[in-house]
């Protein structure tokens, strides 16, 4: 396969100071075998654990690799928002989680289709999360079928692959973990060419989750609202 020019991969970390060198480690391999360039932003979210210091460690052996610390934790929104504004090399641009969920090698396959479209996204066929998260993302992306009149299987799966245009002149209204949905949605209303691929991914290993908690629910919903209010 030909190299492509270059490839800004973004995540953010938040409790993940056991899963993020694999995360980063995976990403330079892949990266280095198939990019002519490249750069990884790591964004740490005010981890109270060792995030930030696994992170600056990393950051002194790979030197492409830029990381970002929040000096308190800012959201899961806030830490896309930082990591797009600041993975701005080149015009691909892939972004996931930093908590080794999702596996960096899926890249090889998706790069593939970026001749034809403007964003590979994912749905998960084994989903590493626990019986209970995976009845909620199932009923959360049929909502999101019946309220947005779209097809896709699974928007909450965190690992997509995008053009840069096609996010040139979005303003994003999302303060909660309903950004990454958000975006799906507003290229897809703008009619860009989407391609939906399916993965498997691992349980969490290191650290906890936090978007079952209430606070993060109740930010969906209000954000799901003003979405939708202003999408049709």
């Amino acid at each position: 396969m030909e190299k492509i020019k270059g490839i800004s991969f973004f995540c953010p970390a938040y409790y993940d100071g056991g899963n993020i060198s694999h995360v980063v480690n995976k990403a330079v391999r892949v990266f280095t075998e198939l990019c002519e360039d490249y750069e990884i932003i790591v964004v740490n979210d005010g981890s109270p654990d060792n995030t930030g210091e696994v992170l600056d460690g990393l950051a002194s052996i790979h030197e492409k690799m830029k990381v970002i610390h929040h000096p308190r934790n800012l959201g899961y929104a806030q830490a896309l928002k930082t990591g797009l504004i600041n993975a701005n090399r080149f015009e691909f641009i892939l972004f996931t989680d930093g908590d080794n969920q999702y596996d960096v090698g899926y890249f090889r396959e998706m790069i593939g289709y970026m001749k034809d479209y403007d964003a590979v996204i994912t749905y998960r066929t084994r989903n590493g999360n626990s019986i209970v998260r995976r009845f909620i993302s199932w009923v959360f992306n049929r909502v999101l079928n019946i309220m947005f009149g779209q097809p896709y299987k699974d928007l909450s799966s965190a690992f997509r692959l995008v053009k840069r245009r096609a996010f040139s002149d979005i303003k994003f209204v999302s303060t909660s973990i309903f950004l990454p949905v958000e975006a799906v949605l507003r290229i897809h209303k703008k009619n860009y060419k989407i391609k939906e691929i399916p993965i498997q991914t691992r349980e969490r290993m290191h650290g906890r989750s936090t978007s079952l908690l209430p606070k993060s629910f109740i930010g969906v919903v209000i954000d799901m609202v003003k979405v939708r209010l202003g999408y049709f």
